[in-house]
């Protein structure tokens, strides 16, 4: 039986991006690179691959991890990392971080933040003593289970994906669009979960790492509901990127109150 402690797989959902940097992933990731956009890449990272797989441009990021989720499975290794085609605008120490899967936990956020350079989130959040692994930058970012936007700082991009989810579905205010969504997708044990909390936490560009046998777990039935649903609405797309933590068994935080509005059944 071969040993596969220590080694790992990375999936990539590129769009155009120049794919030079996996050139310097460790030796004990095996590459799946998923192409939604431009020219095929040059032969030196392709040979680099173990999967390279031309794929429609739809579904944002979460349209290529539910394929390779349904397609390739969960892997023999000890992880599978979730990464865009340049993950360094949100996970600025992405490349050192492949390097310390000993430190991370079973399902691990990878990012930092969303644009930096522009204060989202603003520089009092970004301090050193925020990381979850010392001496890099990783940061989780907390949200509203009910109306998606962030806790700590003003974000209108989030009141607004999540105003357009609540019109799309018809949603009361105060509802639990999380939930409602999670049901949507077939996930009714996670559903009724989160229905009874009130925040959530997600990581940024939908960069993280899960141990595979939490992808094993997963239903079948979930990941195909979830593709439909990610190559969807756009605001599904969305919603699918800041779930992901969860899907793996990440706990929602703070109890809701009893005799909250009711989740209308999907």
């Amino acid at each position: 039986m071969t040993d596969n402690a220590g080694t790992h797989d990375l999936v990539i959902a590129r769009y155009n991006e120049p794919l030079d940097w996996v050139l310097r992933v460790p030796e004990n990731f095996r590459l799946h690179i998923y192409n939604k956009g431009g020219p095929d890449l040059p032969m030196e990272i392709l040979e680099r691959a173990t999967t390279y797989l031309p794929l429609r441009n739809a579904g944002r990021e979460s349209d290529t991890y539910l394929t390779h989720m349904l397609e390739y499975g969960p892997g023999a290794g000890e992880y599978t990392v979730f990464a865009q085609g340049d993950p360094f605008e949100h996970s600025p120490d992405f490349l050192a971080l492949l390097d310390r899967a000993d430190t991370w936990s079973d399902v691990q956020g990878l990012s930092w933040a969303w644009k930096e350079h522009i204060g989202h989130p603003p520089s009092t959040l970004l301090t050193p003593e925020r990381s979850q692994v010392p001496g890099l930058r990783v940061r989780e970012e907390l949200y509203s289970l009910c109306t998606w936007t962030t806790l700590e700082w003003v974000d209108p991009g989030s009141e607004r994906i999540g105003r357009t989810y609540r019109l799309l579905h018809r949603l009361p205010e105060g509802v639990n669009m999380m939930a409602h969504f999670l049901s949507m997708c077939e996930l009714p044990d996670l559903a009724d979960e989160c229905a009874k909390h009130l925040i959530g936490r997600h990581c940024y560009g939908a960069i993280f790492a899960v141990r595979n046998p939490l992808i094993a777990k997963l239903p079948q039935r979930a990941l195909v509901r979830m593709r439909q649903a990610a190559i969807g609405a756009d605001a599904h797309g969305y919603f699918c990127e800041r779930l992901w933590l969860h899907v793996f068994g990440e706990p929602f935080l703070f109890p809701a109150p009893v005799g909250g509005p009711v989740i209308p059944e999907y």
